[in-house]
Order: C-alpha cells, then structure tokens, then sequence
C-alpha cells in the first residue's frame, strides 16, 4: 500500500502539473473559443454580411480555435504530437475517401457562400425544384415551396447546377397574355387593357406599360400586356392584373374567341 501510495505521489509529482496545466489550457481554450464565436458573429452583423458566409467563418474560427487548443494542451501534457498529427492525417484522408460525398457537398456549399448565386430569401428555380432560400448550410441547402413544402438539395448537386434567381435584381418584367376574338376591336381591347393596367398601384416606373398583338391563331387574337413590378410582388400583381384586364374587356363588350367544334359523321 505504501508503495502503491508513493507511486501516485511520484506521478503527481513529475506529469500531475502537466496534466493539470493541459487541462487548464483546454478549459481557457474552449471559453476563448466561445467568446471569439460571439465577437466574430457580432462584427459579421455590424458590418451587415450575408447569413450564410458569417456562419461559415464562425464554424471555421470555432474548429481551429478547438484544434489548436487541444494539439497545445497535449503538447503540453507530454504526448508526442508530431505522431498524433500524423495519424489524423492518415485518419483524414480514410475518412476522406469514405466521405467523398460529403466533401462534394462542403465543397459546394464553400462555393455558393464565396459566390453567392443566391442568398437568404431569394426565390430561385432549379431543374427539378424551385421555393425561397430559407437556410445555407456548408452541406446543404433549405428551400421553402409556395405550398410551405420543405426541400433540402446537398450543395454538391447545386453548385453544378444551373440555377434561376427570380428575386436577386428586384425588379421583373410580368408578361400577361389575352385572347379575344379575331374581329374583335384590338384599338378598343388595348385601351381598355391598359386603363385597367396603369390603375395597379404596384407598377413601377422603369418602363411604361405596353400592350400589342403578339400573335393571331385561327380565330383569335393574342394581345400581350408587359408591366414591370417588384420582384417581391411579382404573383400578386399578376393575379390582380389577369382578374382587372377580364373585367375591364367585359366593359369594354370585347368579345372572346369562340372554339371551332369539328364534328365528324360517324
């Protein structure tokens, strides 16, 4: 017992305050992680940078922070760090190999942050989907459909895609087509279409609107309506504009194409 009880003293005596100073350095280490975490997401507020690259660089800081701190505490603990780094790295590149996806899509997320095809909000379309930018994580984008339907599409696959920004320059041009029928008056159509137009309160004023025949088919005419809106109030002038321009030819007794039944004898 005696020997067992001068054994720990000895222990103590020569690695216990290593020990005792790694551990130290550890728990300082995780508190300065912690607090640089806070200054760095406050400075990525202040100086008002998109979401998803202040939470990339704050990840960032927080891992080499964390990885610093535990190479130094074990360094000072008397662990041969130049081997343990050596067999992460020989460890990092097995698990690169079995993760090959998942770099793909850290990869692409690290792309789409650095380039910004979109940002938080932005209504965007894809070949297969198309919802608002809800969330940019480094594995992965969140998009909420019209419908409140939730997509997730890993970063990989959407940094090699071709990707549609309906909102990123704020302004579209709304192209609103309308039949009537062929011998209908086009002058008394287009006056009525752009009365009912220029009524809309959310136009804006990059062009004036504009209404012209786009195209005649069998029996009718095709009159195209092209406004400029907001890109945010884009569906809700376009709903507005379809029911005032019908109510507005109904007014104006414009009559509308009437279908060519074929009939065959039997």
């Amino acid at each position: 017992m005696e020997q067992f009880l001068q054994t720990l003293v000895n222990f103590f005596t020569n690695a216990g305050a290593k020990i005792i100073l790694g551990i130290l350095i550890i728990i300082v280490g995780l508190i300065i992680a912690k607090v640089v975490k806070v200054l760095v997401k406050r400075l990525f507020a202040r100086a008002q940078k998109d979401e998803a690259m202040s939470h990339f660089f704050v990840c960032l800081i927080d891992i080499v922070i964390k990885i610093v701190v535990l190479v130094s505490a074990l360094a000072t603990m008397g662990v041969n760090t130049a081997s343990l780094i050596t067999v992460l790295g020989t460890c990092g590149v097995a698990i690169g190999l079995a993760l090959k996806d998942s770099l793909s899509n850290l990869a692409g997320g690290v792309l789409i942050i650095f380039n910004k095809p979109f940002k938080k909000g932005d209504y965007i379309q894809t070949p297969d989907v198309e919802g608002k930018v809800n969330t940019i994580n480094l594995f992965n984008t969140k998009l909420i459909t019209s419908d409140n339907k939730e997509i997730v599409i890993p970063n990989g696959d959407l940094s090699s895609e071709h990707i549609i920004n309906f909102t990123a320059l704020g302004e579209r041009r709304l192209d609103i087509e309308v039949s009537v029928a062929l011998t209908a008056d086009f002058k008394a159509a287009q006056e009525a279409i752009l009365k009912a137009a220029n009524t809309h309160e959310k136009l804006i004023d990059r062009e004036a609107p504009a209404c012209r025949i786009a195209r005649q088919t069998e029996n009718a005419l095709v009159i195209l309506l092209r406004v400029w809106v907001k890109a945010d109030d884009y569906a809700a002038v376009q709903f507005d504009l379809n029911e005032m321009v019908k109510e507005a030819l109904d007014a104006a007794a414009v009559p509308y194409p009437v279908s060519k039944l074929r009939i065959e004898n039997a």
